[in-house]
């Protein structure tokens, strides 16, 4: 029963790093012809948001795609449970930078977007730009507590 469900949950870990590339690959795709459609317009406003748009949805398939690159090499590739913990910090550190970037240039987005409309409209978009902020302390803090808990050496404990 085991050998089974090994099998089967291959399968589902194959068919999702498919199904997140190929989504990548439409957001790649969404994102050029964002680019090309606000290019014809010629007009400067829609041309920059268009811009914007383009790059938010070329790192949004960028964090699609390395989390079906994760899936990939950690669970088909080396199908490995444990990892060392300077691995899982190196991954959640890339994996949340991505995602710090994205949410950075939405937030960037809707600033621009607000700046021509009522003061009222910047209040999400400012919300957004502190709650980055929180995520890049709380990832600057959690690389400084697993860096710490990687120098401890469990052995010494046992005297």
């Amino acid at each position: 029963m085991g050998n089974g469900f090994q099998k089967a949950s291959r399968v589902m870990y194959f068919l999702a790093t498919g199904v997140l590339m190929l989504f990548a690959l439409v957001f790649i795709g969404v994102a050029a012809y964002s680019v090309f459609h606000s290019l014809l317009l010629l007009d400067i406003e829609a041309t920059t948001h268009g811009l914007l748009d383009g790059v938010g949805m070329i790192v949004l398939a960028i964090a699609v795609f390395e989390i079906a690159k994760y899936l990939y090499e950690e669970e088909l590739e080396h199908d490995r449970e444990l990892r060392h913990a300077d691995e899982a910090r190196r991954t959640l550190t890339k994996f949340l930078t991505t995602i710090i970037i994205a949410a950075s240039l939405e937030g960037l987005v809707l600033v621009f977007e607000a700046r021509t409309s009522q003061m009222s409209d910047m209040v999400y978009p400012a919300i957004l730009l502190m709650v980055i902020v929180f995520m890049v302390l709380g990832l600057g803090l959690y690389q400084l507590i697993s860096r710490r808990a990687e120098t401890i050496d469990p052995k010494e404990g046992d005297s």
